[in-house]
């Protein structure tokens, strides 16, 4: 007996095997270890055979699996993912497959039936029974809800109606920061059919989790990115809380997003999908009004108590140069005597966004990367965050061995450091990548806050989130003015979303909230707008800049880069892919090719960057443009093409 068998890298091509001792005992969608190039590899049999249509490679080394771990729909599904974001089957069939290998069967939760009462108001009854009504017919809804309207509410009662329907639902989550908390909003769900999904979880654990939802064991998932390919057989629901985060989006190949996945899902799988946000992604947004997409809106607040007051502190007008104004440090002071917790806001990790030399004007810079290092002073390092290079860091200059450095710029770390030295007695608690490694970092945060233990929290995007914690009373924003700085289309529509978002995280119960906005630009629509949460005026700049600057959701775009070593072989390779391009486009008056440039940053982990951009009105023409540069020049050797469907950055 022989195999066709996929192999685990990056590679169109699949190979013959015989079987040997193992016939009879490995079958399709089962993984088998083998040997490629004269090295140890897995691969996924997609077919056996009692002869070998082509020239084998040998006999496979073992079985890794006892039974399937795959199917005909989810080959379906990789078979799309290879095609429209132009990476080979293989790296879509193995992204899918945890890498996980022992599994242990557990008990189901068949039959399994949830009473839960929900109090809705008059649109949240309007909103659930639109979505309840259309469950299992393939349509999408954005639920455009303010803070606090109450869409978890809805979201409960949906979950309890597919379960009850004998189905499964999937709740997608842009953090892991959110799932303990959302995880206690769904106890009502036993936890035989509940399961959490995210990249924390060990290969094992991650794996019994895949083939537990396989087996319809598990049957309602709360996951991060990755859970879109959880091999449901019976999926009727899928909610995508926060639909507008960016880390919906994967960074490596193949750079997917679960919004693509989900439209693909609910067209072709009928699946319905509710895309949840306060603060809708423009595209999304546009698609609802135009009939794509079905718009439900919550416009109150679940609660009459949950008003806001909203300043914006200028600090052109500050008399000292200083971090935190005087008005913040006033009312942070205010809360605590009243026993109440405070979320301080800053978008920036580390301790300063660079050190100088106040003699010399020397700059530390990563060997590696077109960029300065940054300061983590609870480290003692200068680090860059792109290839993680990082050095000791000397008070005084390298260059000139006179004077010390001084830093410029600040992060979480040295807001932190600045409330410590200024408020005595509290406990004062940072949250971003560096403080939250290990996996149990979210759970402890979340309880801390629920339970009181924490009075300031000083932290990054991780904490504008979806924190819904009824003793949070005054947010601060720090200069979210920073992300308007970049060269990036998306800059104001993120700025708006983060003080949107941040300011919804106070007064979420019984309380009036207050948030404050310190910035040095008091006058961008995007600031302006998102202080008053005002989505709808926000949406008319923004979509007029859009449509004037050929953006999304008037064109589609691909996003072309070229890296390599050697700074030649990117301008060969970025240009043959221009030549190509502009051939398929040529007298196309609805696509537009840029130059080939050096990206924003021009170089990261030693690779020089060169980027291709193409807007088109057409999204099967950039299907087809991918293919043709992917097919001509993918194998050139020393240049990596970088092709970004749908990119989240231009950086």
């Amino acid at each position: 007996m022989f195999a066709k068998i996929l192999i685990n890298l990056p590679i169109d091509e699949t190979f013959w095997y015989n079987l040997g001792r193992f016939s009879g005992k490995v079958g399709k969608y089962q993984r088998v270890k083998v040997i490629f190039s004269g090295e140890e590899t897995e691969g996924l049999v997609l077919n056996v055979s009692e002869t070998c249509p082509s020239k084998g490679l040998g006999e496979i080394t073992s079985p890794i699996d006892k039974e399937p771990i795959f199917s005909d729909i989810q080959m379906e599904f990789a078979k799309f993912v290879s095609e429209y974001y132009t990476c080979t089957l293989s790296e879509a069939v193995f992204l899918m497959i945890p890498k996980g290998s022992r599994y242990s069967k557990k008990d189901g939760g068949d039959n399994t039936k949830i009473e839960l009462k929900v109090r809705f108001t008059e649109e949240q009854e309007i909103a659930y029974k639109k979505i309840s009504d259309n469950l299992g017919k393939g349509k999408i809804f954005l639920l455009h809800g303010v803070t606090g309207s109450g869409k978890t509410e809805i979201y409960r009662k949906l979950v309890s109606d597919v379960i009850n329907n004998g189905k499964s639902c999937l709740l997608l989550v842009p953090e892991i920061s959110l799932t303990a908390q959302l995880v206690d909003r769904f106890s009502f769900v036993p936890k035989e059919i509940k399961e959490v999904y995210h990249s924390k979880l060990t290969d094992n654990e991650r794996f019994n989790i895949y083939m537990d939802v396989m087996k319809g064991i598990k049957k309602f998932v709360i996951g991060a990115r990755s859970s879109i390919f959880l091999p449901f057989n019976d999926l009727e629901l899928i909610i995508v809380d926060e639909e507008h985060e960016t880390s919906y989006k994967s960074s490596s190949t193949p750079r997917y997003n679960v919004r693509d996945l989900v439209r693909w899902l609910s067209k072709n799988k009928n699946i319905t999908t509710v895309l949840g946000s306060a603060t809708p992604l423009v595209e999304d947004y546009y698609k609802s009004l135009s009939g794509e997409y079905e718009l439900l809106t919550l416009s109150n607040r679940y609660s009459k108590y949950q008003d806001i007051d909203v300043e914006i502190v200028d600090m052109k007008k500050e008399k000292e140069n200083t971090i935190i104004s005087r008005k913040v440090l006033y009312e942070i002071m205010n809360k605590l005597e009243e026993k109440e917790q405070v979320l301080v806001f800053i978008n920036r990790r580390a301790f300063s966004q660079f050190v100088i030399c106040n003699n010399c004007g020397y700059v530390p810079s990563c060997p590696n990367c077109d960029i300065p290092l940054t300061y983590h002073k609870s480290r003692g390092t200068l680090e860059c965050h792109h290839c993680g290079y990082k050095e000791k860091y000397v008070e005084v200059c390298k260059s000139c061995k006179v004077s010390k450095m001084k830093e410029v710029g600040f992060g979480t770390e040295r807001v932190e450091e600045a409330l410590k030295g200024l408020i005595h007695g509290h406990k004062i608690f940072r949250v971003d990548m560096d403080s939250m490694k290990e996996k149990e970092s979210y759970d402890e945060l979340y309880r801390s806050l629920k339970n009181g233990e924490l009075d300031i929290i000083v932290g990054t995007q991780i904490i504008s989130k979806g924190i819904d914690i009824p003793n949070i009373n005054l947010v601060c924003v720090f200069y979210p003015e920073f992300s308007l700085r970049l060269p990036d289309f998306y800059a104001s529509e993120r700025t708006f979303f983060l003080i949107s978002q941040a300011v919804g995280r106070a007064g979420r119960r019984n309380k009036k909230g207050k948030s404050i906005i310190q910035t040095y630009d008091t006058d961008h629509f995007s600031i302006t707008t998102g202080v008053k949460q005002n989505y709808r005026e926000f949406y008319k700049y923004e979509i007029e800049r859009r449509e004037k600057f050929r953006y999304p959701p008037f064109y589609y775009i691909t996003r072309f880069i070229f890296r390599s070593e050697e700074e030649k072989k990117c301008l060969e390779v970025g240009n043959a892919s221009r030549i190509i391009i502009e051939g398929i486009t040529f007298k196309r008056n609805d696509t537009f090719v840029s130059p080939l440039l050096p990206a924003p940053i021009k170089k990261i982990s030693k690779n020089y960057r060169y980027q291709i951009i193409v807007k088109s009105k057409d999204e099967n023409l950039l299907t087809s443009i991918q293919k043709a540069v992917y097919r001509e020049l993918n194998r050139k050797k020393g240049v990596y093409i970088e092709i970004d469907r749908n990119p989240i950055s231009l950086l």
